[in-house]
């Protein structure tokens, strides 16, 4: 007999704002994964699920109790038409779940969706000192492009921002 996935990976809905706002936010003010400063709120995460494109997606790990422990997002690099075949991922755990296979559940399903929506390219930014999440997107067929150095300025300090692509 085969065991159940441990984390069940699907598309966000607007009853999941809340989760995403909260887990967003404990990464923002850990200062440790994101140039965004303030703490989101449900309504703009509820507003950024409405307005997703046909070929952008939101999605949510969750446990068998259907708690929300992590969360991804597909969204269009640019919206220069030129970027059409080039998307933009990222994903964000809560603290608790971290280092538990959440990540890479999540990443496996960005990458699929990415990949059914007909993009060609697959674009991460991570600050170069998160050596953890470069090493997962390794795992998915991400390579370093490279790094920027000192484009972030947070609280008072310079961030390098490492580069990875992925071509679908």
């Amino acid at each position: 007999m085969t065991q159940p996935p441990k984390w069940i990976i699907r598309t966000a809905t607007q009853d999941d704002a809340c989760s995403i706002a909260s887990i967003y936010s404990e990464s923002i003010l850990a200062r440790n994964a994101t140039m965004v400063l303030d703490p989101v709120s449900y309504e703009k995460v509820s507003e950024q699920i409405r307005g997703l494109n046909e070929r952008e997606s939101i999605i949510v790990a969750t446990t068998s109790h259907s708690l929300v422990v992590g969360w991804g997002i597909v969204k269009f690099y640019s919206d220069r038409p030129g970027y059409a075949s080039a998307c933009e991922t990222s994903l964000f755990v809560d603290a608790t779940y971290r280092n538990q296979g959440v990540g890479n559940a999540i990443q496996a399903e960005l990458v699929q969706r990415a990949r059914k929506a007909a993009f060609h390219h697959i674009v991460v930014k991570i600050w170069a000192q998160n050596q953890s999440s470069i090493v997962l997107h390794e795992r998915h067929g991400f390579e370093m492009v490279g790094i920027q150095k000192e484009i972030g300025h947070v609280d008072q300090k310079w961030i390098d921002v490492a580069v990875m692509q992925c071509l679908l």
